[in-house]
């Protein structure tokens, strides 16, 4: 007995990322910031520093 064995797979369904538009970034308008509004600002260090205060005080309670 000889079995002959059929090669049609089915076409596998393939998934991708949509197409993306170049040039989008080279046509927005950006916001200038002045310095008073910089002047305001803390550095990323603090900014962390901070963060990480409310985090570990929200976790314990007791310290």
């Amino acid at each position: 007995m000889v079995r002959e064995y059929n090669d049609n797979e089915p076409e596998i369904q393939r998934v991708s990322e949509p197409a993306a538009e170049y040039g989008i970034a080279a046509r927005k308008a950006y916001r200038v910031i002045s310095d008073e509004e910089i002047a305001r600002c803390i550095p990323l260090e603090e900014s962390r520093r901070r963060l990480t205060e409310k985090i570990y005080n929200f976790y314990h309670p007791e310290a």
